[in-house]
Parts: structure tokens; C-alpha cells; sequence
């Protein structure tokens, strides 16, 4: 029971309906992508600077390699970028040996100038403290214009090659080199079959554990984390204890569950256990592995999404593997004038900017995001070798939030961009967040489905919108006032955020309307699983501050992506077309979009029909066939009941529950009717009467009805009557 008002929470302390913040997708044709611990750094892109070699064709993208794991990738990127250090040493000896020689022009300067600025940042990123220091005094010896003092070349040149030395030394034993790609785990007692997902998702850069059965699966996850799972739902009764073991750990492992038929009854218990999605067993390996990184993409959108800026491929992919670990994304990019367009695409929540960079510099892109106003609040921290005054001065003037010496440090990055997040969280759920009941706003939504739409396009994934509005949620606010209807939507939106997937947006639409996506569910699953739900808010007893309690329930629909529009606002329409029909049927059900074409044909058939003019009996009835399966339709008096039953739009029912006192024409009348238009032949009729003498039940069965139930009547007794009269 919740007694409105109380604050809930979970063990932890933290509220429940706290809105959890989620980004855009970082998934982009540029940049570098840098994940924690369990996930895989993508280090393919947009690394070259300007001039600079990177073993690609002019003009095309800097392939660093396959990807890294997280755990050592500090020391593996030292690795990758070793021969790129070495290559700027080459650099400033090539200067000094052209000092000796008298032939040292402008350009050749600027570029061991910028060559030791650069080692100065990387080095002592990675570890080299001495080699940094090495280049930062070489660094002051090209600087400036005034010719080098042929008395400071030998000191120089010794520190160049002490500097060789330092960069082409071992690098650290004592990281970890374990292979920490995202781990996908596959359970499936056809070990061919498994063992052929798990090369697809090898391909797809992820590590893989093959397990033939539930025990095996049990044993691996003694020594192994995995990132995703993919499981047969008929491996044995075992298989959803396992579901419930994934979903438990923290963070919950997503289960993809592999089906061939299952049935509702199935789907809605794997779901309760954790089940994320469905696949169809008959699916392509391929196309598995496919859907699994699909599931590992969708988990990153509660990740911080960082873009950084600076001309140093190596400082960048330094970035990653720091602040990966905290749980930040980190997009890279070498070329200051790809950054206006990389902001459209990662949509980032903070900025990193190298100061001194060649054509553009640091604070300059500073003023540019200044002076926009999308981006004019995003927080902007700098990386700087310079750490004067005046230099500070500049950063700050420019409107930067804070500032990072290079070398860097990891553990002081991660702290100081993670307070600057931390503190421009509150601004982003006041502008995201529906105040009221926790959940996204409208907006929020809208960008969001934007890239669950993408998703569903790149991976083949089925997407669908929800839309649900509580019943006689006006009658609430009359009865127990506005206050206690603020409390009922404050705790609807806890349980919403309880239930749902990290990967599903839900969203206050307006008034008591609620907006869901469902990544990777069909129409068919978005109701199932959308009822499942109306179970739940069923279930939860209300209990006003002075101690009255009272149950809510809503109606809903359900649209799918491609099936019924492309566009959201046909999803929309055809998702509230649906909830309408659910309306007028009684409410208190879901309905897939298209419901309401089939009941404008009169063909369409209903399982029962209630006629009762008593709101609170035609209720009751409504919500007890609702919960046991069966589809249908109230109406309130003997004509509409006539009209609908023997009319030229009549309705093909199996069932009747009639009422004897209605307005207009009272049951008798009304079975008359449907026994002169040969309606009774195909259509039974439970008459319900506050009037049990023989005479009435004798006179109603004679009439062509089949049962008789007198008021006040148990509803599971009667519900029993109902399922024997539709089973004969």
C-alpha cells in the first residue's frame, strides 16, 4: 500500500522516481569513442592532425587498429603511439642539426617548437614525467623568433637524446593486459550454434563465452562479468533463475532471450524475470552478435558524453582510457574546424579544449561557444602546458569553467571534470525533467526516440510508442482534490521508473497522458508488456494523507515504427486512436494501433458485451473480463444494446451479460429482441437481476438466456460462469 505523500526509496537511500540523465547516442562516423572498464575503446577515427602522417590515404581517416581494452590500454596506447613520439624527437634533432649548419628556417622552428609542445603534454600523460620536463625545456629553446644561442645547441642536444632515450625506453610492466572487450555471453545447448554467435560478436570487436546449458553458465559467471547476454529460453526450466541472477547483479547485464513461439504466458514471466528483448532463434548468427552490441550500445546512454579537442592524437586516446574508468564517453577530434560539426552530432554534456593549437586556438572555439546560445551554457574545461597568469586569465575570460595542467594526472582530470558534470546535473534535469512525476518531458522524449529510431534502423530492431492516459483520473481530483492527483502521478511515475529498462524513455506527454518507447519490441509485445504494467498499477492500493484508499488503472495503445508511420506524430495519432477505442470499451485496457478500423467493422468480434446502466457494477465486470483475457464492450441502456446487437452495424459477440432494470427497454425487451433476429442462435446471454424470485429466473431463461445471476454476485463465481459459457 502507498500512502500518498511518504517519500519512497530503495536500501541505498536513493529515491526511487529520481530521473536518471541519458545523452544522445555517441555513435558517430568521427571521433574517438572511449568507454569504462568492461566496455571496448573504439579508437578508429579523425586522429590526424593537419599535415601529420598517419598510414592512411590523403584526406581519409586515421585507423588506429582494432580496438583496445580499457584494462592496460594506457600502456597499449603508449605502444601505438611510440613510433609517432619517436618520430617528433627525429623532429627537434633534425632543428638542432640545422642550427649547427646555419640553415634552421621559420617553418622547420615552428614545427620542433610544436613537436616538443606536444611531448610535453603526451609523455607525461602516459607516465614519462622526465621526458615531458625534457620537452618542455626544449620546448622554451625553439619558442620565439630571436636566434638559438650556438652556446645552448650541445646542452640541447644531449637533452634530445636523453629525450630518445626516455620514449624509446620499455614501457610499465605493472598495468594489466587482460582482454576486457565488452564480454557477450551465450547460453544455448546447441554448442555449434552458440559457438557461432559467439564468433559473430568476435568479429563485431567483442569477446565472447560460449556456455552449453544453464550449470556451465553458472560456473563461468564465478570467474567473468559479461556485458550482455544472450540466452535460449528453452534450456530448461533453469533459464530464467539465470534471467533473475543476471538481472540482479550491478550493474543489471541485459538478457537477450532467443525464442521460437514462445507464448504469452511465456513472454510475460521471462520478462518479469529481466528479459530485455526477444530473438528469434532462427536468426543469422550474424545478425545475433548484431543485435547484442545493440543492446551494449543502448546501455551507454546513461554515460556522461564528453568532446575533447586537441591537436594530439596521443593525448586524446590518453583521454579515453582516463576517464573511461569514471564512466564518461569521450569523442576526440585532431582538427579544430571538424569541432563545430562534432558538437551537432555528440550533443556532448561537457567540452575539452587544448589551448595552444595550430590555426584555431582553444579559446577561440571558447568565444565560439559563447556566443551561440544552444551551447552557450555547456561547461568547457581546458588543457594547458601553460599555467601563468596572464594565461589563466585569458581561459577564464573567455568564459572556461576550469582549467587542467599538462602533463596530465588521471586521477585529478577525472575529479575536476566529474564536479564540473556533476554540478550542471541539476540544471539538466530542471530542463529535462517533468518536476511533477520524475519522468522525462516531452522534449526530452522527442530526442530521444529520434535515436532509438536510428537504432532501430541500423540494427533491424523493431521500436514502439506507447501511450497510456489514466481513467477517471478527473473524478480523482473532484473527490480527493488537485493535491491527492499530484500525489497519484508523482508515485505513477515512481513505478514507471521501477519497471522499465534503462534502454526504454518514458515520458510525461502532457496532463495524465504518459509517452513510453520500447527499444526492440514489436506491437504485439509493447501491449503485452504495457498490460503487464496495468497489472501492477492495478495492484496499488492508494491511500490519500487522511486515510482514504482508492485503486487507478488506465487505457493505452500502441503504435510501431514503420508498421503504423515513420513520423512520431503518426505514431502518436494512431497510438491515441487506439487508446480512444480503449475508452469507449470500458477502459482499463491496451489496445494496438489499427483497433480502431476493425471495430468499425461490423464483422469484428467481441467476447462479451455488458449491458448495465450502473457505473459502478459495469466497472467491476469490465476490469474482471479485462484481467481474465477477454475483449469487451459496455453499453449503458436496452436500446443501445438492441441497436448494437441486431442493428446494420451489429457486432458478432459470444457472450451477453444483460442487466434486467435498464432505461428505456429493461432485459426482458432487450432478449425479446435478440430471440426475434435469431441472435441467441450464436450469442449467449447471462441475465444479471437484483430480483431472484423463481418467477424472474424462470421467465429469463425461458426468454432465450442461458444463466441467471442475482446482485450483489461474487465476481470470481460469476467470472467462473462466464469462462464455462464461452467454453461450451
Amino acid at each position: 500500500m502507498t500512502r500518498l505523500g511518504e517519500p519512497t526509496g530503495d536500501p541505498g537511500g536513493k529515491p526511487t522516481g529520481e530521473p536518471t540523465l541519458r545523452t544522445r547516442d555517441p555513435t558517430l562516423d568521427r571521433g574517438i569513442v572511449g568507454e569504462p572498464t568492461d566496455r571496448t575503446a573504439n579508437l578508429g577515427v579523425d586522429l590526424a592532425a593537419p599535415g601529420e602522417p598517419t598510414g592512411e590515404p590523403a584526406g581519409g581517416t586515421a585507423n588506429l587498429g582494432a580496438p583496445i581494452a580499457v584494462a592496460g590500454e594506457m600502456q597499449a596506447l603508449w605502444d601505438r603511439f611510440q613510433g609517432q613520439m619517436l618520430a617528433r624527437v627525429e623532429t627537434l634533432d633534425e632543428a638542432l642539426a640545422a642550427r649547427i649548419e646555419g640553415r634552421l628556417d621559420d617553418d622547420l622552428r615552428l614545427r620542433a617548437e610544436r613537436d616538443a609542445h606536444r611531448l610535453t603534454g603526451s609523455a607525461g600523460t602516459f607516465g614519462r614525467h622526465r621526458a615531458s620536463m625534457l620537452a618542455r625545456e626544449l620546448e622554451e629553446l625553439f619558442a620565439g623568433s630571436a636566434p638559438i644561442d650556438a652556446t645552448a645547441v650541445p646542452d640541447a642536444l644531449a637533452k634530445v637524446e636523453s629525450l630518445r632515450e626516455e620514449v624509446a625506453s620499455a614501457p610499465p610492466t605493472d598495468r594489466p593486459t587482460a582482454d576486457d572487450r565488452p564480454l557477450v555471453l551465450v547460453v544455448h545447448p546447441d554448442a555449434e550454434l552458440a559457438g557461432a554467435i559467439g564468433l559473430a560478436a568476435d568479429a563485431r570487436g567483442l569477446a565472447s563465452h560460449v556456455a552449453e546449458g544453464v550449470p556451465a553458465a553458472r560456473a563461468a559467471l564465478a570467474g567473468i562479468r559479461p556485458a550482455v547476454a544472450v540466452v535460449d529460453l528453452g534450456d530448461g526450466g533453469d533459464v530464467l533463475d539465470l534471467v533473475r541472477e543476471l538481472s540482479a547483479q550491478t550493474p543489471p547485464v541485459p538478457v537477450l532471450a532467443l525464442t521460437n513461439g514462445a507464448g504469452f504466458a511465456d513472454r510475460v514471466e521471462a520478462v518479469r524475470a529481466g528479459v530485455h528483448g526477444f530473438l528469434l532463434g532462427s536468426l543469422a548468427p550474424s545478425d545475433l552478435a548484431g543485435a547484442a552490441a545493440a543492446a551494449l550500445e543502448v546501455t551507454e546512454n546513461d554515460r556522461w558524453q564528453l568532446l575533447a579537442v586537441d591537436d594530439d592524437p596521443a593525448v586524446l586516446a590518453a583521454l579515453v582510457a582516463l576517464l573511461g574508468p569514471a564512466g564518461m564517453t569521450v569523442t576526440g577530434v585532431t582538427a579544430p574546424e571538424r569541432f563545430w560539426a562534432a558538437l551537432g552530432e555528440t550533443d556532448p554534456d561537457l567540452v575539452v579544449l587544448d589551448l595552444d593549437m595550430p590555426e584555431v586556438s582553444g579559446i577561440e572555439l571558447c568565444h565560439l561557444l559563447r556566443a551561440d546560445p544552444r551551447w552557450a551554457a555547456l561547461p568547457v574545461v581546458f588543457l594547458t602546458s601553460h599555467v601563468g597568469r596572464d594565461t589563466i586569465e585569458a581561459i577564464f575570460a573567455a568564459g572556461a569553467d576550469d582549467y587542467v595542467p599538462k602533463p596530465v594526472v588521471g586521477s585529478e582530470l577525472a575529479t575536476r571534470v566529474t564536479n564540473r558534470l556533476e554540478r550542471t546535473r541539476i540544471l539538466r534535469v530542471l530542463a529535462e525533467t517533468d518536476p511533477l512525476t520524475g519522468l522525462a518531458n516531452r522534449a526530452k522524449f522527442e530526442a530521444q526516440w529520434q535515436r532509438l529510431q536510428a537504432m532501430a534502423v541500423r540494427y533491424g530492431q523493431p521500436l514502439s510508442f506507447a501511450l497510456l492516459d489514466l481513467d477517471r483520473f478527473r473524478d480523482v481530483n473532484n473527490r480527493y482534490g488537485h493535491q491527492v492527483g499530484d500525489l497519484v502521478l508523482q508515485r505513477i511515475g515512481q513505478l514507471l521508473l521501477e519497471r522499465f529498462r534503462g534502454e526504454d524513455v518514458v515520458a510525461r506527454w502532457g496532463g495524465e497522458e504518459i509517452a513510453i518507447a520500447l527499444y526492440g519490441m514489436t506491437r504485439s509485445d509493447g501491449v503485452r508488456r504495457i498490460t503487464d504494467l496495468l497489472q501492477a498499477v492495478r495492484d496499488e492500493t492508494m491511500v490519500t494523507p487522511d486515510g482514504q484508499s482508492f485503486q487507478v488503472g488506465f487505457s493505452g495503445g500502441v503504435s510501431e515504427y514503420t508498421v503504423d508511420g515513420a513520423a512520431l506524430r503518426d505514431l502518436y495519432r494512431r497510438a491515441d486512436e487506439a487508446l480512444y477505442v480503449a475508452k469507449a470499451l470500458g477502459r482499463d485496457r491496451v489496445l494496438p494501433a489499427g483497433q480502431q478500423a476493425e471495430l468499425d467493422d461490423g464483422d469484428q468480434a467481441v467476447d462479451v458485451v455488458v449491458v448495465e446502466d450502473d457505473d459502478i457494477v459495469a466497472e467491476l465486470l469490465t476490469h474482471g473480463l479485462t484481467g481474465g483475457g477477454y475483449r469487451s464492450l459496455r453499453v449503458h441502456d436496452g436500446h443501445a444494446a438492441v441497436d448494437l446487437l441486431t442493428g446494420p452495424s451489429r457486432r458478432s459477440v459470444r457472450l451477453v451479460l444483460l442487466d434486467i432494470s435498464l432505461p428505456g427497454l429493461d432485459g426482458f425487451t432487450v432478449l425479446e429482441h435478440l430471440r426475434r433476429e435469431g441472435v441467441l442462435q450464436a450469442t449467449r446471454v447471462i441475465v444479471l437481476t437484483a430480483r431472484s424470485s423463481e418467477t424472474e429466473i424462470l421467465r429469463a431463461l425461458e426468454a432465450g438466456a442461458i444463466d441467471h445471476v442475482g446482485k450483489p454476485f461474487s465476481l470470481p463465481v460469476l467470472m467462473q460462469r462466464v469462462r464455462r459459457a464461452l467454453a461450451s
